[in-house]
């Protein structure tokens, strides 16, 4: 079926882009999402309940891809829990201790099991080591990222939460200085996304998707790295 006959499009609506050959589509039937978490703009969790994403075509008939789902701003593919969402929950997590984990949990509408498997995730996202060095090889001033040097050999004396948790935060602190230095690049990057809007950025130029239950494809600094 010609989609270009299938579809009714908005005029006030902008005609989608093809997130492989980069053409312009056509909207074509819609997916029914049952409900969808979002960062509310008070920081708190937010339900959206009964809602529609657009389905588009590509024009192209040699494109791989033909047709894809319309993510909104803060929605990511195959996720109740948005990365926005799971990271502001550990951010409280990190903040409150491990002795608030039911509470966190139950403030973010998750289990405390799901609630340690994204600080876990969040943990294992890529190397502290390759983050510095693709941020420190962005910085305008050649100088190390601010606040983030490479760390040797983990202080044995140290607890496991405290190592988790100051590599969660080195981590999200560097996520957050990669994503202003390519926002100054002149990439579509809100202010202050973060890692948040670094995986969404993944995702619409590369269609990787960060799991949380299964194994990752890892991340692309391609064009990020020395002479990039």
């Amino acid at each position: 079926m010609d989609c270009r006959r299938s579809c009714r499009q908005s005029k006030q609506e902008p005609r989608p882009c093809c997130p492989q050959c980069r053409r312009q589509g056509w909207f074509n039937g819609r997916r029914f999402v049952k409900r969808q978490a979002k960062v509310a703009a008070d920081g708190v969790l937010e339900w959206e309940v009964e809602r529609w994403r657009q389905r588009a075509c590509c024009p192209n008939p040699e494109c791989p891809v033909r047709s894809w789902t319309v993510y909104g701003a803060q929605d990511y593919p195959h996720r109740t829990f948005p990365p926005s969402v799971a990271i502001a929950a550990v951010l409280e997590l990190l903040e409150r201790g491990m002795g608030a984990l039911a509470d966190v949990a139950q403030r973010w509408g998750c289990s405390r099991r799901t609630l340690l498997r994204w600080l876990g995730w969040l943990g294992g996202i890529v190397e502290a080591t390759v983050l510095i060095k693709v941020c420190w090889a962005n910085e305008p001033s050649g100088m190390p990222p601010p606040g983030c040097r490479p760390r040797h050999d983990p202080d044995p004396s140290v607890s496991a939460w405290k190592a988790r948790k100051a590599l969660v935060e080195s981590l999200l602190l560097l996520f957050k200085r990669l994503v202003g230095l390519m926002r100054d690049q002149g990439l579509p990057f809100e202010e202050g996304a973060g890692l948040a809007g670094f995986l969404r950025y993944q995702f619409d130029q590369f269609r990787l998707v960060s799991w949380i239950s299964k194994l990752s494809p890892p991340l692309l600094f391609d064009g990020l790295g020395p002479g990039g």
